[in-house]
């Protein structure tokens, strides 16, 4: 369904908000299309969700401000497991398992994914097998078109408008909403309430820019623990210009000699200030030369002629802002294991937070063998009737968010918001009044698992 033609219509457009004091800019739009329900995000948690209302039978439109989709899944990071806590069985299902599958036929990822704690993924591949699985089930995209506007006029949102090169905004309507831009934008544009960071004082979590290193001497490389230790070290000799995180080390699937590093921490005040985000984006390449050539290359056997082979297109914001729901998740749900009577999705990611003032993670996890379940009611806007969230702006604490923010967790709450989305525009009905069950049924007859 890509490269619909629709007829186009030049109107002025700008947002219905409540109590809106801020000067509104006029946009002219051209009226792009209708469709059953619109995704605004496309991350790994955005693809799931169109996919998923696509296949309930809603016409569905994704949109992306950048060229492509897959998001941090494209960064090198690898997928977080689909099992529960230290344990083989797994409690993650669905179009995640699905697209691992086509990656597996790729030899993008290794035939045991299934039992890994981490999964490391070719992320070139990644981005064949969803263009390949968008293209199937029937998804309409837009890249390239940041979202500027939205139209809400009280309980329910109408339309979006995005951004287009040609000077006028795109105008698209829908029936039902999913807000996987894991800033909440669709929200916050909406004039909704979007909590950021920490109840106290809204500080969010730091920030990292991924990157990939080639090059490496298989033969001789020193182990990713030792790594990790030799840079601890070095950092304690003085030798760093700002104290950094103890770095993450991960193999990349099917590239001999690569390593994908997570060695940086980026502390800006907040990641949706394009001004900070520059200064994020620039200090993140700093540290990566600074490890790469003065660390890396000269002190650690094996990597003597590695080099610097990829930096991720945007740098890795692990929080911003999250919607109000109709149930805010705990950090003492999850490490407790609690089971929702409305769950959609079960995960074991741990609560992991990078602190802000030090950017030293702190962890908790589940006991062994335990999972949480996430319920419908974080997924669902407050103060709007059609509005979902996936990802990492549904509706949780600060703390729950350390957990909740990684991909498995993202995929499974993209797949359930976007089916609960589809059903919504299908019977006409309201998110607050949609029989769970109905959403909890067909998701377990897409093979995701609920409880």
């Amino acid at each position: 369904m890509l490269g619909e033609k629709f007829e186009m219509t030049e109107r002025p457009f700008s947002t219905v908000v409540e109590n809106q004091r801020e000067p509104m800019v006029a946009i002219q739009a051209e009226e792009a299309g209708d469709y059953d329900v619109i995704v605004v995000g496309g991350g790994l948690s955005g693809v799931c969700a169109a996919v998923a209302a696509t296949r309930i039978g809603g016409r569905t439109l994704l949109a992306e401000s950048l060229p492509f989709v897959g998001g941090n899944g494209t960064t090198g990071l690898p997928i977080s497991g689909l099992c529960a806590r230290n344990s083989e069985r797994m409690i993650v299902g669905g179009i995640i398992t699905e697209i691992l599958e086509m990656l597996q036929e790729r030899g993008g990822v290794s035939v045991d994914f299934r039992r890994k704690n981490w999964i490391p993924v070719d992320a070139e591949q990644l981005q064949f097998v969803l263009g390949r699985l968008l293209h199937t089930a029937g998804v309409s995209l837009l890249t390239y078109s940041p979202l500027v506007a939205v139209t809400r006029d009280q309980s329910r949102i109408s339309d979006l408008a995005f951004y287009n090169k040609d000077g006028r905004a795109l105008r698209y309507r829908a029936r039902a909403f999913v807000d996987s831009t894991g800033d909440a934008q669709v929200a916050r544009l909406a004039g909704l309430a979007t909590p950021m960071g920490r109840q106290r004082d809204g500080r969010t979590q730091t920030m990292s820019l991924v990157f990939s290193i080639a090059g490496v001497d298989e033969s001789r490389a020193e182990s990713n623990s030792a790594v990790s230790a030799a840079w601890n070290q070095f950092q304690a000799s003085g030798s760093v210009r700002n104290t950094r995180r103890d770095p993450s080390v991960n193999h990349i699937f099917g590239r001999l000699g690569w390593r994908s590093f997570i060695a940086t921490r980026v502390n800006v005040m907040k990641g949706t200030d394009n001004r900070l985000l520059t200064e994020a984006e620039l200090e993140g390449r700093r540290q990566i030369e600074e490890f790469v050539y003065d660390f890396l290359r000269p002190r650690v056997p094996g990597y003597e002629n590695s080099f610097v082979a990829q930096i991720a297109g945007h740098v890795g914001v692990r929080e911003t802002r999250r919607i109000l729901g109709l149930y805010e998740i705990t950090a003492s749900d999850l490490i407790s294991g609690k089971k929702f009577h409305d769950s959609i999705a079960c995960n074991a990611s741990s609560v992991e937070i990078h602190m802000p003032e030090s950017g030293m993670a702190r962890w908790e996890h589940l006991k062994d063998d335990d999972y949480y379940t996430i319920p419908y009611r974080s997924l669902v806007a407050r103060d709007v009737d059609n509005l979902f969230a996936s990802g990492r702006c549904i509706s949780a604490t600060h703390e729950a968010l350390g957990a909740l923010r990684v991909l498995s967790p993202a995929m499974a709450t993209g797949q359930a918001a976007g089916t609960a989305a589809a059903l919504v525009a299908l019977n006409q009905t309201s998110a607050h009044q949609l029989d769970v069950e109905a959403v909890r049924s067909a998701l377990q007859a897409a093979g995701a698992i609920v409880d």
